[in-house]
């Protein structure tokens, strides 16, 4: 398994790999939409994906948030791909960070 970050051609194909999740469709369709400035990383190996993470950093407050989805919960727990996502949050800014 390993995050990498998507590709606009991805996004169509991870909102129906979402769809049992209408709030977390939401969220993504907004970056679809370019009316948000999220990133969005995937977690798959040979292109089945595992999870996906939406990630967003409020500059003026210095917070990182991480909107993440799996159908498979264990997947939060993974060290090295929090790791990763954290990482990322802390270049762009964020000193704090929320998990959702």
């Amino acid at each position: 398994m390993k995050p990498v970050f998507a590709e606009k051609e991805d996004l169509n194909r991870l909102l129906e790999w979402c769809s049992d999740s209408p709030e977390y469709q939401k969220k993504l369709s907004q970056y679809l939409e370019g009316s948000d400035e999220t990133s969005v990383v995937i977690i798959e190996d040979e292109h089945e994906v595992f999870a996906i993470a939406l990630l967003k950093v409020q500059e003026t407050e210095k917070k990182g948030y991480i909107w993440f989805y799996s159908k498979n919960k264990e997947l939060q727990n993974q060290p090295d791909i929090m790791q990763f996502l954290l990482k990322w949050l802390r270049k762009q800014g964020a000193k704090e960070y929320v998990l959702i």
